[in-house]
């Protein structure tokens, strides 16, 4: 399977548009989008409006799967749902390679609209994690908006800002790959024990990845 990954489009929607062409051109099997539609925070009209774009755009060229952002309001988690794309919380299981999804953050000084205790986010990763490994996924991705603490892609001039939560199941469980979005300055690739960590970069600046999980997992990061 070939998934294109992008995120934070902040309401530039040209970045669905380069989405399309390039699942076009590379055969694209599923799109995968991280999180943050909109320019401004708890707009809940432009976050529908903006999803429904992306969804229209995209949906005959390849499977959509969508997580949300923390700025993104809890109408668009629910509009998300209602179509039938949402990865949030959900582990979907290709053949041998699962793909596990987490949207949102954890508390940030923002109060941002989805947000979720690091408690929360470990208790249900973990049910999430486990639930494939007894469906006996050989290959497992994980996708969230957000990123682990402590590595190259939550790092900011003031320390560290991701999620301990992540961290620690990126620890235990180590997932083939690990993509992620949310801190724009800090588009890069890291390891985690045994887990690749890459953050993808924010689409309104042109960044995308495409992952093929068939045999090894292989990743190419595609910069317009």
């Amino acid at each position: 399977m070939k998934i294109l990954i992008f995120t934070d489009m902040h309401g530039d929607r040209r970045a669905v548009d380069v989405a399309r062409a390039i699942a076009e051109k590379d055969d694209i099997d599923m799109i995968a989008y991280l999180g943050d539609f909109s320019e401004r925070i708890s707009d809940v009209k432009q976050n529908i409006e903006d999803a429904e774009y992306m969804i229209g755009r995209l949906g005959d060229v390849a499977e959509v799967k969508a997580l949300f952002g923390n700025c993104d309001t809890p109408e668009l988690r629910d509009f998300l749902e209602e179509q039938g794309v949402s990865l949030h919380n959900k582990a979907l299981l290709n053949e041998n390679t699962a793909i596990v999804g987490w949207g949102g953050s954890h508390p940030t000084p923002f109060h941002t609209p989805s947000e979720f205790s690091e408690a929360e986010i470990e208790e249900a990763l973990r049910e999430l994690m486990d639930d494939v490994a007894k469906k006996g996924a050989e290959k497992m991705v994980l996708l969230t908006h957000e990123p682990p603490a402590r590595t190259e892609a939550d790092k900011l001039p003031g320390g560290h800002v991701g999620s301990e939560a992540l961290r620690s199941i990126v620890e235990e469980y180590q997932p083939n790959l690990h993509v992620c979005g949310h801190i724009h300055e800090r588009k890069s690739r890291d390891k985690v024990k045994g887990t690749d960590v890459i953050n993808v970069g924010p689409a309104f600046n042109g960044h995308f990845l495409s992952v093929d999980t068939d045999k090894d997992i292989r990743t190419e990061e595609i910069n317009i």
